[in-house]
C-alpha cells in the first residue's frame, strides 16, 4: 500500500434502501483506488441497516463502517455529521478522498465534513480521476511544486458547455459530490469479502437542536427515471401537455420505462419537474433514450448523453440532437411516434417468443 489514506464513500440511503448514486460512487471509487493502490471504505448511518453493509462489500467495498443507532434512523444534519467525521477519525489514516452523492442528503452533509478538516468540496462532479498538478502561483510560496496523485474532480461549466478539471492537493481529504447516474458502478458480486466494522457514536446533546416531527414522501406515479432501463421524453416541440398523450403511449409498451422531459417542457407547465432531464432536472443512464421534439441543447445533452442508445425525432433537421444521438428520424413527431410503437411491439413479441 502507500504511505497516504484510503478513499472513502458516504453511502446514501433513505429507509433503508440504498440509493443508486451509492453505487456509482463504489464503481468510481475502485476505479480510483486500483491506480492509487488503496482500499475503498464505505460508510453507512441509519438503524435497523440489516443487510446493506453486506451489499456494499458486494458492490465494491473493502470496508464497510457502520453506524446502526435509533438517533439515525432519520436525517437530521448534526446527529449525521456527528457519526461520519467520528468514523473518519477512527480511521487509521486520513482519507486521501473522501466522496458523496449530490443528492439531498449528500449537499447538506458533504459541506459539514468539509468545513469541519478545513477543505475544499467540488459538488456535482459528472468525472472523477487521478492525476498530477504542478503549482506555479507565486502568491503563496508555500505551495508552490508538484503534486501527486490529485482527485480531479471533473465538472461542467460556463452553462454546460465545457468541462471544468478542480483540484485541492494542498490538505487531505480531497472531497467531491457527485451526480446521480453520471458515474458507473461496478457489476454486483456476491462472492466478494470484506470486513464490516460496527461504530459506536457518543452523540452531544447539541446535535439534538433540531428534531423531525414528521416525515411524508411523495411518491410518485410511474417508475423512477434513476432506475428505468427505457425512457420516452418529450419536449417543446410536442405543442402543449396533450402532446405528452403521445409520449406516455410510446413509453407504455415497455417494461421498467419511465416518461421523461426537457425543462422548456416543465416550465412551460406541461408536466411536473420530477420528469424533467438535464442539468437543473435528473441525469440519467437508460438502455434507450428515445426524444420526442426535443431540440437537444446543451443543458438537456448533459443528463442524457451517457444512454446507452438515443433516438431522436424532430421536424428540425438543424436540431442539435442529431448531432449526437445514434439515430435520427427528421419527421413529424405525432407521424413517427405510432409507427416507432407498432415496430418496438413487433420486436418485443418476437423476443418473447424467442425465449
Amino acid at each position: 500500500m502507500n504511505d497516504f489514506g484510503d478513499i472513502a464513500v458516504i453511502a446514501d440511503q433513505i429507509q433503508n434502501d440504498i440509493r443508486p448514486v451509492t453505487f456509482e460512487l463504489l464503481g468510481a471509487a475502485r476505479e480510483l483506488a486500483g491506480k492509487l493502490n488503496v482500499k475503498v471504505r464505505a460508510i453507512v448511518m441509519g438503524h435497523q441497516l440489516g443487510s446493506i453493509p453486506t451489499t456494499l462489500i458486494h458492490s465494491g467495498a473493502d470496508e464497510v463502517y457502520v453506524v446502526d443507532q435509533p438517533e439515525l434512523a432519520e436525517y437530521t444534519t448534526l446527529p449525521y455529521r456527528r457519526a461520519a467525521i467520528s468514523v473518519i477519525d477512527s480511521f487509521d489514516r486520513v482519507p486521501h478522498i473522501v466522496l458523496c452523492g449530490a443528492t439531498t442528503l449528500g449537499r447538506d452533509l458533504a459541506p459539514r465534513i468539509a468545513a469541519h478538516y478545513e477543505v475544499g468540496l467540488t459538488a456535482d462532479c459528472t468525472e472523477l480521476d487521478i492525476g498530477e498538478y504542478e503549482h506555479k502561483g507565486k502568491a503563496d510560496p508555500a505551495k508552490v511544486g508538484m503534486y501527486h496523485n490529485c482527485l480531479y474532480a471533473i465538472r461542467p461549466s460556463f452553462g454546460e458547455s465545457l468541462k471544468a478539471r478542480i483540484i485541492g492537493p494542498w490538505k487531505n481529504p480531497q472531497m467531491a459530490t457527485a451526480r446521480t447516474g453520471a458515474l458507473i458502478p461496478c457489476k454486483p458480486d456476491t462472492s466478494r469479502t470484506g470486513k464490516i466494522i460496527p461504530v459506536k457514536v457518543d452523540f452531544k446533546p447539541d446535535d439534538f437542536r433540531v428534531k423531525v416531527i414528521e416525515t411524508v414522501r411523495k411518491v410518485s406515479s410511474g417508475a423512477d427515471l434513476l432506475k428505468a432501463k427505457i425512457i420516452v421524453s418529450g419536449g417543446f416541440g410536442l405543442g402543449g401537455p396533450e402532446g405528452f398523450d403521445t409520449v406516455r403511449d410510446l413509453a407504455s409498451i415497455f417494461k421498467e420505462s419511465a416518461v421523461g422531459s426537457s425543462r422548456k417542457a416543465v416550465d412551460a407547465g406541461w408536466i411536473p419537474y420530477d420528469h424533467q432531464v438535464g442539468q437543473t432536472g435528473k441525469t440519467v443512464r437508460p438502455e434507450v433514450y428515445i426524444a420526442l421534439g426535443i431540440s437537444g441543447a446543451i443543458q438537456h445533452r448533459v443528463g442524457m448523453s451517457n444512454s446507452r442508445v438515443i433516438i431522436a425525432v424532430n421536424k428540425d433537421e438543424e436540431a442539435p440532437i442529431f448531432q449526437f444521438a445514434h439515430y435520427g428520424i427528421i419527421s413529424d413527431l405525432f407521424e413517427v411516434a405510432p409507427l416507432l410503437k407498432k415496430e418496438f411491439q413487433k420486436s418485443l413479441a418476437a423476443a418473447g417468443a424467442a425465449r
